[in-house]
């Protein structure tokens, strides 16, 4: 029996891949240090992106009965115009939703693929052999053992397991921390600076969503020469000054359900593998959260590194294949990161970022300007680079048409109408298992392409052969 794929963390990001995972079919065993969810999580907002990214399985439908529409995108909260945005790769779709609602709906959806969820265990050391990696662990019924084919260590920005495997964990020295909490109030008696993103002029971030009926999840940042120390529960009287200070009014507040203050790190591990071990989300990267950025990258990572692990267990990969997921992921771990320190840059000191703040909202009133800042903050631009420089603009994009026709999480030849496609069709009957064919959606704007099972286009008609692209991803026909 083949050892199940561990992944240690049961955040998003760890649930997300082992929903990949289960839906392939491969085996796969969760472990979190928590004895139980956390409902206390900084997040309040998915993104276009991840709602791309829940709709191609067939889960964006649950989180939104459960969300609020995101009005708008903004970068440095300075607000952009998504709307004006058009054609297939239109920006829209995001929500108000605690991120412990997604974190929920996707460990339901786990454990009904019978992904092997064990809490409260916490990982103490970390060994690797030729084909297998093994882990202690401990618990409050004492220390085991644990083996497993491969470990993805999706265990936050402190992670124990990239401790363990040796990577380093380079960063840009940005250092931010803030409170979040969940406030119940009257939302009638709030004032008009109590709800919504704002950045304040003393150089701080606050920001009031609804987190459910009667309550408020509020997140506040004061940025000053250094972070505030530590991390944990907060005082009701603290939150409420950081919320004076930053809005001007005291929250009327009925009472502080929970406080906690977080701290976010800027940092990029210097590799996302080690032998049998890998790194995804806050792991592999961390930056401040602000407008959904980081929540999207964690969860581009998991549906990247599932199918290409799914794979290999089930002795299909092609060679190399595993070594694609740094390739991919490492400049996208980056280039969010990046993105976020530059939108920090604009914040603090905030009598020096005023003139930069200006200059950038002038900028963003032109349309590509608006277009370039609205697919970067909201992580649908994404695209590889497959094939080099002059491939095809489609190769490493998506077809956003076609999430609906991604839910089993198998790769997807799109035929165009006309043309070549009974001789597509019948050159990937080969790898029938692991790829399905349909016509391309009529609102698509794409002719004949081929999409791995993470959505993201390998091929596309006139861009070489169908069939070396097929071996190259999918493998030697069956």
């Amino acid at each position: 029996m083949t050892d199940p794929v561990i992944v240690v963390g049961a955040g998003p990001t760890g649930l997300m891949l082992a929903c990949e995972l289960g839906l392939a079919g491969a085996p796969v065993v969760v472990v979190e240090r928590r004895d139980s969810p956390d409902p206390r999580s900084p997040g309040q907002a998915v993104n276009a992106a991840v709602m791309e990214l829940l709709a191609q399985r067939g889960l964006a439908n649950e989180l939104r009965e459960a969300g609020l529409p995101l009005p708008g995108a903004h970068f440095s909260l300075l607000w952009l115009r998504p709307e004006e945005l058009s054609g297939p790769q239109r920006v829209g779709g995001g929500l108000l939703v605690p991120q412990s609602k997604l974190a929920e709906v996707l460990e339901r959806r786990a454990r009904a693929l019978g992904v092997d969820i064990r809490r409260g265990q916490e990982v103490t050391e970390l060994r690797q052999s030729a084909d297998s990696v093994t882990l202690r662990l401990r618990s409050a019924d004492g220390e085991s053992t644990l083996r497993g084919s491969y470990v993805v260590a999706a265990d936050g920005a402190g992670s124990t397991v990239r401790s363990l495997a040796g990577i380093g964990f380079p960063g840009s020295g940005w250092t931010v921390s803030g409170i979040v909490g969940d406030v119940e109030a009257d939302f009638s008696e709030l004032a008009v600076n109590h709800l919504g993103a704002h950045y304040t002029a003393s150089g701080g971030v606050y920001s009031g969503a609804p987190a459910g009926p009667g309550v408020l999840r509020v997140i506040t940042t004061l940025f000053g020469d250094e972070p505030a120390a530590g991390a944990g529960p907060v005082a009701a009287e603290e939150l409420q000054g950081e919320i004076e200070a930053l809005t001007g009014h005291r929250l009327p507040a009925r009472e502080v359900a929970w406080a906690e203050r977080f701290t976010s790190v800027s940092g990029n591990a210097e590799r996302y593998r080690a032998g049998r071990v890998f790194l995804a989300g806050d792991a592999a990267h961390s930056f401040y959260p602000l407008g959904g950025l980081r929540l999207s990258t964690c969860l581009q990572d998991a549906v990247n590194l599932g199918w290409k692990l799914a794979a290999d267990l089930a002795g299909w990969a092609p060679p190399g294949l595993l070594d694609t997921y740094h390739a991919e992921r490492h400049p996208e771990g980056e280039r969010a990161r990046l993105a976020l320190d530059a939108q920090l840059a604009l914040m603090h000191p905030a009598a020096r970022a005023a003139g930069a703040r200006s200059l950038v909202a002038e900028l963003a009133r032109f349309q590509d300007v608006n277009r370039y800042l609205v697919e970067l903050v909201t992580g649908v631009d994404l695209r590889y680079r497959l094939g080099g420089p002059s491939a095809d603009h489609e190769l490493g994009g998506r077809v956003p048409a076609a999430a609906p026709l991604l839910h089993d999480g198998r790769g997807l030849l799109l035929l165009a109408e006309g043309g070549s496609g009974g001789a597509f069709a019948s050159t990937a009957a080969g790898w029938a298992d692991r790829v399905g064919i349909a016509a391309v959606p009529e609102d698509a704007g794409t002719g004949s392409v081929l999409l791995r099972p993470d959505g993201h286009v390998v091929w596309a008609e006139g861009s070489g052969e169908l069939e070396t692209a097929l071996k190259e991803w999918f493998g030697a026909p069956r």
